[in-house]
């Protein structure tokens, strides 16, 4: 029997470490948000956190706007609670939700985040008005 060899697939705890690693390099500050409810390591209390399907992290910079983080393996895609909170999110705060599965979308997204926050810094140094975009889920 001949050997195949086989590269492993990537899990979601794969990806984010890649996509925390690139914000690390980019001077990011990321803070999970835990969502959901969960028992202590005593099993005497329940607590709660933020509420089911917000996104993964939060991430900040210094320079530019911050914006949440939800990671997904490979293909995967977000569930229905996860699309609820990101349009309520999106609606309520016109927050910037990346939604990515792979390091080379999330470098890409990043990167047109970040170009759209030196245009709008431009246009304000320059005296123009800024209108803040619709943003969508």
């Amino acid at each position: 029997m001949a050997w195949k060899l086989t590269s492993p697939e990537l899990s979601e705890n794969d990806v984010e470490r890649q996509c925390l690693a690139i914000c690390e390099r980019r001077n990011y500050w990321h803070a999970r948000l835990h969502a959901g409810r969960f028992w202590t390591w005593d099993k005497k209390r329940v607590i709660t956190g933020l509420p089911k399907g917000t996104p993964d992290y939060a991430l900040q910079h210094s320079y530019y706007p911050g914006f949440l983080l939800e990671v997904k393996r490979p293909g995967g895609v977000t569930s229905p609670d996860q699309d609820c909170r990101r349009f309520q999110i999106v609606a309520q705060y016109q927050l910037a939700i990346c939604v990515v599965d792979n390091d080379r979308e999330f470098v890409e997204w990043l990167d047109r985040h970040e170009r759209y926050a030196r245009e709008m810094w431009g246009r304000l140094l320059a005296g123009v008005p800024i209108v803040p975009p619709a943003r969508g889920p």
